[in-house]
């Protein structure tokens, strides 16, 4: 997992973001630093992406998903997400755990949201992260058409600490 990849686009996208959201929205001294940016994505095999259908609806569903060399990948079929992302490869995902807010009971908030062009791959790429796919999916991708890399560009994490 390429954890210092995530860590410097976080960076950068909160030096760009607006002072209001930078310490207010997803205050950046509340974003997740290596170890509990790694642990989240361990501890989560799945995660919502979200593309845009041919007439700009919103489609989002859960997929699993790797990090591997600083991207997010997914395996997909050939249905709708694959034609949206081959239409507008463009796409968003969020990872979320717990519902306490900070001073609140429960499990802590904890989301990570990135965004960022996709890069489509033939289905044989998988090979170049197997060990990785298998200890996180434990199958292989066959039932897959393609993969799909979402490269961030934007990047907030937000832990309710």
């Amino acid at each position: 997992m390429s954890i210092d990849s995530l860590l410097a686009v976080q960076r950068s996208s909160y030096a760009a973001a607006t002072t209001r959201f930078r310490n207010v929205l997803w205050p950046e001294a509340e974003a997740l630093g290596r170890d509990e940016l790694t642990t989240l994505l361990d501890r989560h095999r799945y995660c919502v992406l979200a593309t845009a259908r041919a007439d700009g609806r919103a489609h989002a569903a859960p997929v699993a998903f790797i990090v591997h060399d600083g991207a997010f990948w997914f395996a997909t079929v050939a249905g709708l997400r694959l034609r949206s992302l081959t239409a507008r490869p463009w796409a968003s995902l969020v990872v979320m755990e717990g519902d306490a807010d900070i001073g609140e009971a429960g499990a802590s908030h904890i989301a990570l949201t990135a965004e960022g062009p996709v890069t489509l791959h033939a289905i044989e790429d998988w090979r170049s992260f197997e060990a990785e796919w298998l200890r996180r999916h434990t199958d292989p991708p066959k039932w897959a058409a393609a993969l799909a890399e979402l490269r961030p560009e934007r990047l907030f994490t937000h832990a309710a600490r």
